[in-house]
């Protein structure tokens, strides 16, 4: 069956071409399960269509294989929130995990079917604002607007976006979301890299950490108080593709400039993750250094270890961001990129010398 593709040309999953937003317009990006696309879409895009035409309005739902996909809307802040009002009755259908309330084997989570599970992406640097001091702001959104409300201290694989899940009616979900929008417009850009989550690099095993669907659970902000301080305290290191500028919520909205997400597969354990390793400084406003390096390449073996194990330890004990890129056409060296503040800078780059001493082996025989 051939698929419909929003806006890309076939093969083309998540391509990203737009700009910034336009001026008075506002940009909602929400997490949402890929079974759901297709109601949003509609038979021959029909449904994407008439939401565009209806509410003069920027609709999009990338293609992916994975089972999540970001739905992204902009418009006026009237015509958006209306765009989401017609499609969240959707997520109704699908339970916490993304699967479809009433299957076989679901056991549900005790919500009932009118409930939905609505994932705004939110920058990391923007998440604070939304807890408050001591968990404050948070408490006034659920107080307000009566839906409940969960910030996952984890960003999502490869990116700087964090999931704030709101749970409750649709009219409920979104009159939260639009209170959310209407908080960080006030906070100016984005501070710190900007790198927004791709599906494509959906990750099942830390699903439940950054709030992703297929797994469920989560240890996000809820209800039991304020999450902990930003530490090393993650699986996740750094991703590829630093370099997008800051987006603008001086146009009233969440999104703005961006630049492509690196794709990396499950084994693509030298790219790594965005997370907890790089939060520390970006979320502090710390002063960010960076360093780079090349290794031949037969060493990387070396620094990232089964699995990804040695290069997780190392952005774990360092809390630094570690990039490791593919080696270029023709190259028989991998650049090796360390982000963070200059202690963190530093540690990382002794324990990669380190970890490249112990673990490449005898000098070869010629």
């Amino acid at each position: 069956m051939k698929r419909f593709h929003d806006g890309n040309a076939p093969g083309q999953f998540n391509k990203r071409s737009r700009g910034p937003i336009e001026e008075g317009q506002v940009e909602i990006r929400v997490l949402i399960p890929s079974k759901v696309a297709g109601s949003i879409i509609g038979k021959g895009g029909a449904n994407i269509s008439r939401l565009r035409n209806d509410f003069n309005a920027s609709v999009t739902v990338p293609d992916c294989p994975g089972p999540e996909r970001i739905l992204t809307i902009q418009a006026e802040m009237d015509n958006a929130m209306k765009v989401l009002n017609d499609v969240v009755p959707g997520l109704a259908d699908y339970d916490s995990r993304g699967r479809p309330r009433g299957a076989p084997n679901n056991q549900g989570n005790g919500a009932s079917s009118d409930q939905i599970d609505l994932r705004l992406l939110v920058h990391q640097s923007h998440a604070g604002c939304i807890i408050g001091k001591g968990g404050g702001k948070v408490k006034e959104l659920r107080e307000k607007t009566g839906a409940r409300i969960k910030i996952y201290t984890n960003c999502c694989p490869q990116s700087t976006d964090r999931v704030v899940q709101l749970s409750g009616g649709a009219q409920t979900c979104c009159d939260c979301v639009k209170e959310i929008l209407e908080l960080l417009e006030t906070q100016g850009s984005t501070k710190g890299v900007d790198t927004p989550y791709d599906p494509l690099n959906y990750d099942d095993y830390y699903a439940e950490e950054y709030g992703g669907f297929g797994v469920g659970g989560g240890q996000g902000y809820g209800p039991g108080g304020p999450p902990g301080a930003m530490g090393r305290n993650g699986p996740m290191g750094a991703s590829r593709g630093f370099s997008g500028a800051p987006r603008d919520i001086t146009a009233r909205g969440i999104g703005g400039g961006r630049a492509p997400a690196g794709f990396g597969g499950y084994d693509n354990f030298g790219n790594g993750m965005v997370g907890d390793a790089l939060q520390p400084a970006v979320a502090n406003g710390g002063p960010q250094t960076s360093t780079s390096f090349s290794i031949p390449k037969d060493l990387a073996g070396a620094i990232i270890g089964k699995a990804g194990a040695r290069i997780r330890r190392i952005r774990t004990d360092s809390g630094a961001g570690i990039i490791i890129d593919e080696p270029k056409d023709g190259s028989n060296d991998r650049l090796i990129t360390i982000t963070g503040l200059p202690h963190q800078v530093e540690m990382a780059h002794q324990m990669l010398q380190q970890s490249m001493a112990e673990n490449s082996g005898p000098p070869p025989r010629y």
